[in-house]
């Protein structure tokens, strides 16, 4: 069974573990070798002792566990801009639980709470360009591809990526709960 709750403090290092995993597996060819090997791991570490530490008043991370296990995570930052609404700014699940549902429901549970919050209102996210794996999981999930820019916000060289919008996040709760029923 999979228990989905808030992320506290105590999830930072399992979350950062599983974020550095996630891109050493997914993002090489996108990012350095040597950030990836090197760097990545303490570099997530910070990242995530500082969010869970001291949050942004409009941040949102919740994890999936599976008998206590760490099995994924989804970081949103709630009305983050004007046009788009919501960023989901990290959904990752670990390799073991990968084709389970788990990605399909925590980001369920994300568009459920921007709708709580925020009736009506959509989310977006970025993907990597040369992240093959996910891009069909997006489009799957009614994701629309809005626009391709260059970035060099995350890792040590320039990327491309991709960004995904939902006009209404009810629409995506809809679909997780859909799916939930015929499972």
């Amino acid at each position: 069974m999979i228990d989905f709750q808030k992320a506290t403090l105590a999830d930072a290092e399992a979350i950062a573990a599983l974020h550095a995993l996630s891109w050493q597996q997914n993002y090489r060819g996108s990012f350095s070798d040597h950030f990836l090997d090197v760097e990545v791991a303490d570099e997530r570490r910070g990242v995530w002792s500082q969010r869970l530490e001291y949050p942004k008043d409009n941040q949102s991370t919740w994890v999936a566990r599976s008998n206590g296990k760490l099995a994924g995570f989804i970081c949103t930052f709630l009305k983050d801009d004007q046009r788009y609404g919501s960023l989901v700014d990290n959904l990752h699940v670990s390799p073991e639980f990968k084709g389970k549902g788990i990605g399909t429901r925590l980001l369920g549970v994300a568009a459920e709470e921007i709708e709580n919050l925020y009736p009506g209102s959509g989310f977006y996210l970025w993907v990597l360009e040369k992240n093959l794996g996910a891009h069909p999981f997006y489009k799957s999930l009614g994701g629309q591809v809005i626009e391709t820019i260059k970035g060099n916000d995350i890792g040590d060289i320039e990327i491309m990526k991709v960004r995904y919008y939902w006009p209404k996040a009810k629409d995506l709760v809809a679909l997780v709960n859909s799916r939930k029923q015929s499972t």
